[in-house]
C-alpha cells in the first residue's frame, strides 16, 4: 500500500497480529479508501444467508454508495476494523457514533472463518478502539435467527441487556473492561496460544525444504526419533534425503502439510512462506545458519502471520515433542532421554547448551523449542501450551529476549501454581517495553528483577547447569514439606562441609548419620529408610564416597528400589573415580533417583526446591481492601499534565493531596527563609520540631550534622539555626547567610524509631515496582533493598519486610524497642495500590520515614508525573 494511499488520520497504532480461536494467525487493521476492491472480493465470497442476517434483507451485492460508506470512515465516530489473511479480507466490523458515548456495531465474517472466534476479537478491538474515542456503550441489532452473532455480546463479558422491537433483538452493553470481561478475554487468549503451539507440536506431514546437506541430518533426526508421520523433501540443490517421499516443488506435494522445516538464506524466505501458506501448514521453522538479521527477522514474522502461519526462527534449532505415539524431533540434535521436563530457548547457540545439558544430566524432556531470538512463537505462547499439557510437569526457560514482560510475569505466575518453573536469571534477559512508555523512565536494577520472579513463585537460576539440576530432583522427586535434610554418609569429614553447604544455602542440617568403616551397599539403604521413617527430616540426601571399593554404585542401585515410593525426596551424591550413568530409566520422571556427582549442585538444587515448595505451601494471602480515591488522584495527575504536557515533580501540597487519596498522611514540613520563619512555623507546630536540611549536598550525612533535634524553644531554635549555616559554609557551599542552599524545613518531631524508605518506581517493562528498606545510603549500596510488583497481598508486604538483611533492626534487636511492622506493611500495601492504580505517577520516594511502636510518620515525599499512558495493558488481545 502506497503511503499517498492511507488517509492522515489512520490510525496505525490500531494495527496487530492477533491469533485465531484454534490458533491460526491473522492481521487486524483499520479499513481504508483504497481497500474498495478487497472489499468485493470478500463479500462475494460471504453466502446469501450471512449477508441476510447483517442487512436483514436479500442484498447480492454492495453498491458504490455502500462501498464508499463502508470504507471511507473517519476514525472517530465511524470506525471499520477488518482481519486479513493472506491479504485477503475474511471478516469486518464497524461502530458508527449513534449520539453521545453510544454507538452501533455490526460485524460480518466470512462463511469459511466462522467459527474461528473473528466475532469477538473485532468486538475485543472495537471497545479498545471506542473507548479512546469517547465511546463507553454498544448496541446492535440483531435478527432473532442469527444466534451466533447475539452469543458474540454475551460471550464477551460484558453485562448485555436484550429486547425486541418489531422482530429485532436490540442488543446493548456497556464497555469499559471489568473483570470479567478482562477474564473472559485472557482465558480465550490462553485457549488460542496453546492451541497454536500444540498444532506445532503435533503434525502429520512434515515438509523439508532446502539444500540436501542441510535437511539431511533433521530427516536422519526424524527416522532415528520414530516420528510416526509422512516425512515430505523438496531439495533444492541435491536429491532429496532416502528416508523422505521426494516432491520437485512445494507447489507440487499432493495435500495440505502441517509443518515446514525450511533451511534457506534470509532473501528466499518469502516465497516459500506463501508456498507454504497455499499448502495450509500451520506453522515454518526455519533453522540455524542462514544469517539473517534483525530486520529479516522481523519481516518473516510479519508475512508469516499475515498468511496465517506461525514462525519459528530465523536462528532456530528446532522442535521437539517425545510424546509417545508421535517421537518429534525436528532439528539436528540427538533425541534425548524421554520425561516430563519442558525445555524453552530462544537462540540456536543456547538451545545446543540447553540440549547437550538435558543429555549429559540424564533429564527426560517432554518437549524443546528453540524458536529464534525475533521468532513470532514466543515463551508466553509456549507457557500457555505448558499449563495444560499432561506430559509436562517441569517447565525450563532460557530467555534471550521477552517481548511482553507484563504478560510473561501474568502467565508465569499462573503457571508456577501448578507446575514449576525455572527460568535462567531473567534480569540477564533483553526486555521490551510495556505499553504507553515515554523517555524519562529508570529501569529497575537487575537484582529487582529476579525478585519479581521469584514472587511469583518462579525459580530463578543464576547458572543454566543448575536449571536442570533443580529439574532433576522436581521431576524425579517429591517435594520436601520444609527445610529439614537429613544426611547419610561414609565420611565423617564430608558430612561436615555437607552440613555447612546445606546451612548456607538455607537449609536445616539434622545430625548425620555416620555409616560404619566396613558398611556395604545394603547397610546404606537401610540409613537411609531410617532417615527417611524419621519425623525430624523432610528429605534425605545420601552421600557416599567409594573410593577403594564398589560401595558407591552398589549403594546406587539400593537407592534406586527405595526412591520408588518415598514420600519424601532422596537424592544420592556419588563421589568416586568413576562417575555413575544415570540413565538406569529408559524413561525419566517422578520415582527416578536423582544423581549427582558433587555435593554443592545436589545442595543448591534442594534448596531451590525446598523453597519453592515452601512458596507453593503458603497462605498466598489477599489484596487488602483499602479506602481509596482513585478518580480524585487521576484528577490531580490530569490537572498537572494539562498544564505542564511533558510532566514533572509535584509540589509538596500536590504531593500531601495526591498520597492522601490513598490514605497516606505526610506530616507537614514548613520551608523557612529566615529564623524568624523558623519560630513562626515552630510556633505553628506547638515546639518540640526538628529542623533540618533537605538539599542533597547538605542532608544523608552519617553524622546527622545537618539535623537538630527536639527543638523546644526559640534559643534552641536560633542555636540550631547558627549551627547549621556555620555547615553550609564549611561544606563550601556559601556563607552563613546563604544557609537557604541547605533548603532548611522544621517539622514536628516524629518519635524515637527506625527510619525507613519506600519506593515506587514505573519500569519500561514491568510496570510499577515497590521497593523497601532501611533509610541511607548504606541500604541502597549493599543492596538491602526487597521489591515486588503489584498487585501486593499481605503475605507479599510481610515477606518484603522480613527478607531484609536488616529486618532485626525493626523486631527489637539487642533489646531495642521493636517496631510496629503492620503499619510498615499497611504502608507498603497503600503505595502498591497508588503506583498500581496511576500508571502516568513515574515515581514516588517516601523518605524518611520513621517507624516507631505504634505508628509510622511519613516525613518526606516525591512524587513525579511523565505523560504516560492511562493503561500499561491492551485491553484485546494481540500477539506477543
Amino acid at each position: 500500500m502506497s503511503a499517498a494511499a492511507v488517509p492522515a488520520s489512520y490510525p496505525q497504532e490500531w494495527e496487530a497480529d492477533v491469533l485465531m480461536s484454534d490458533g491460526g494467525t491473522a492481521r487486524l487493521r483499520p479499513i481504508m479508501p483504497s481497500d474498495r476492491e478487497l472489499l468485493v472480493e470478500f463479500y462475494t465470497r460471504v453466502s446469501p444467508e450471512s449477508k441476510y442476517l447483517r442487512f436483514f434483507a436479500p442484498y447480492p451485492e454492495l453498491s458504490e454508495r455502500d462501498l464508499t460508506r463502508f470504507t471511507e470512515v473517519d476514525y472517530v465516530d465511524r470506525v471499520a476494523l477488518i482481519l486479513t489473511i493472506g491479504g485477503r479480507m475474511v471478516a469486518i466490523g464497524r461502530y458508527d457514533r449513534v449520539e453521545g458515548d453510544e454507538a452501533e456495531v455490526a460485524f460480518l465474517v466470512e462463511d469459511s472463518q466462522q467459527g474461528r472466534g473473528a466475532g469477538q476479537l473485532l468486538l475485543e478491538h472495537l471497545a479498545q478502539a471506542a473507548r479512546e474515542r469517547g465511546i463507553t456503550r454498544f448496541m446492535a441489532e440483531v435478527l432473532p435467527q442469527n444466534r451466533k452473532m447475539a452469543q458474540v455480546f454475551s460471550d464477551a463479558g460484558f453485562k448485555v441487556a436484550k429486547q425486541y422491537e418489531d422482530g429485532i433483538v436490540v442488543v446493548e452493553f456497556p464497555i469499559l473492561p471489568t473483570d470479567t470481561s478482562v477474564g473472559v478475554m485472557v482465558r480465550r487468549e490462553h485457549r488460542a496460544e496453546a492451541s497454536s503451539i500444540r498444532r506445532l507440536l503435533t503434525p502429520k506431514r512434515v515438509l523439508l525444504y532446502g539444500p540436501s546437506v542441510r535437511i539431511a541430518p533433521i530427516a536422519d533426526s526424524m527416522v532415528a526419533g520414530g516420528f510416526r508421520g509422512e516425512l515430505i523433501a523438496v531439495s533444492t540443490e541435491g536429491q532429496a534425503p532416502p528416508h523422505a517421499s521426494s516432491s520437485e516443488s512445494i507447489a507440487a506435494i499432493d495435500g495440505d502439510i502441517d509443518l515446514a522445516v525450511v533451511a534457506v538464506e534470509a532473501d528466499e524466505l518469502s516465497g516459500v512462506v506463501i508456498d507454504v501458506a497455499n499448502k495450509r501448514a500451520h506453522g515454518i521453522l526455519v533453522l540455524v545458519g542462514d544469517g539473517a538479521s534483525e530486520e529479516q527477522a522481523e519481516q518473516l514474522v510479519g508475512l508469516a502471520r499475515s498468511y496465517g502461519l506461525r514462525a519459528l526462527g530465523p536462528d532456530a534449532l528446532g522442535l521437539m515433542n517425545l510424546e509417545a505415539g508421535l517421537s518429534l524431533n525436528a532439528s539436528p540434535a540427538p533425541k534425548p532421554r524421554p520425561g516430563p521436563v519442558g525445555i524453552f530457548c530462544q537462540s540456536a547457540a543456547v538451545g545446543v547448551m540447553q540440549l547437550a545439558t538435558a543429555l549429559h544430566t540424564h533429564v527426560g524432556v517432554s518437549q524443546f523449542l528453540s524458536t529464534g531470538t525475533f521468532a513470532d512463537v514466543t515463551g508466553n505462547d509456549v507457557m500457555q501450551f505448558w499449563e495444560d499439557d499432561e506430559q509436562t510437569s517441569v517447565c525450563l526457560l532460557s530467555l534471550d529476549r521477552i517481548g511482553n514482560p507484563r504478560k510473561f510475569t501474568r502467565i508465569i505466575r499462573r503457571l508456577a501454581r501448578t507446575k514449576p518453573v525455572v527460568v535462567f536469571a531473567p534480569s540477564r534477559a533483553e526486555l521490551a517495553d510495556h505499553a504507553g512508555v515515554v523517555p524519562g523512565l529508570h529501569a529497575a536494577p537487575p537484582e529487582a528483577v529476579d525478585a519479581l520472579f521469584r514472587q511469583s513463585g518462579v525459580i530463578v537460576a543464576e547458572r543454566r547447569t543448575m536449571m536442570f539440576d533443580t529439574a532433576k530432583i522436581l521431576a524425579r522427586q517429591p517435594l520436601p514439606s520444609g527445610p529439614r535434610v537429613g544426611l547419610v554418609s561414609n565420611s565423617g569429614a564430608l558430612a561436615r562441609q555437607v552440613c555447612s553447604s546445606l546451612r548456607r544455602n538455607g537449609l536445616l542440617p539434622q545430625t548425620p548419620r555416620l555409616l560404619a568403616s566396613r558398611a556395604d551397599a545394603h547397610d546404606v539403604a537401610e540409613e537411609v529408610r531410617q532417615a527417611l521413617a524419621a519425623e525430624g527430616n523432610d528429605s534425605v540426601l545420601c552421600v557416599i564416597v567409594g573410593a577403594l571399593d564398589n560401595l558407591a554404585r552398589d549403594a546406587y542401585a539400593e537407592l534406586r528400589v527405595i526412591a520408588k515410593t518415598t514420600t519424601k525426596p532422596l537424592i544420592a551424591v556419588s563421589i568416586d573415580f568413576d562417575a555413575l550413568e544415570d540413565d538406569a530409566q529408559p524413561i525419566d520422571g517422578q520415582g527416578n533417583l536423582p544423581l549427582f556427582d558433587g555435593y554443592g549442585d545436589a545442595v543448591q538444587a534442594l534448596a531451590a526446591v525446598t523453597a519453592y515448595s515452601h512458596w507453593l505451601e503458603r497462605d498466598p494471602g489477599a489484596v487488602p481492601a483499602l479506602e481509596t480515591d482513585v478518580a480524585g488522584a487521576n484528577e490531580i495527575v490530569s490537572k498537572v499534565l494539562s498544564e505542564n504536557p511533558d510532566g514533572r515533580v509535584l509540589q509538596e501540597s500536590e504531593t500531601a493531596r495526591l498520597l492522601g487519596c490513598f490514605g497516606i498522611t505526610m506530616v507537614p514540613r514548613y520551608w523557612v527563609s529566615s529564623l524568624a520563619e523558623a519560630i513562626a512555623a515552630a510556633e505553628l507546630v506547638g515546639w518540640n520540631v526538628v529542623l533540618k536540611a533537605t538539599a542533597a549536598t547538605v542532608r544523608g550525612r552519617p553524622d546527622l550534622a545537618s539535623v537538630f533535634r527536639h527543638v523546644g524553644t526559640k534559643e534552641e531554635l536560633g542555636d540550631a539555626w547558627a549551627d547549621l549555616g556555620r555547615l553550609v559554609e564549611s561544606l563550601g557551599l556559601g556563607s552563613q547567610t546563604d544557609q537557604l542552599l541547605a533548603g532548611p524545613v522544621v517539622q514536628a518531631m516524629a518519635p524515637t524509631g527506625v527510619s525507613i524508605q519506600l519506593g515506587a518506581v514505573e519500569d519500561p517493562a514491568f510496570g510499577p515496582v515497590i521497593s523497601v528498606g532501611l533509610d541511607g545510603a548504606i541500604s541502597e549500596l549493599v543492596g538491602d533493598l526487597s521489591y515486588r510488583v503489584p498487585p501486593l497481598t499481605s503475605t507479599d508486604a510481610a515477606a518484603m519486610v522480613r527478607e531484609l538483611r536488616a529486618a532485626p533492626l525493626l523486631f527489637g534487636r539487642t533489646g531495642q524497642q521493636s517496631v510496629d511492622v503492620s503499619k510498615i506493611e499497611e504502608l507498603i500495601n497503600k503505595l502498591a495500590q497508588l503506583a498500581d492504580a496511576l500508571p502516568r505517577v513515574a515515581s514516588v520516594h517516601l523518605t524518611p520515614c520513621v517507624a516507631s511502636s505504634e505508628s509510622v510518620w511519613v516525613l518526606g515525599a516525591e512524587v513525579h508525573i511523565l505523560p504516560l499512558a492511562e493503561h500499561r495493558d491492551a485491553q484485546s488481545r494481540v500477539l506477543g
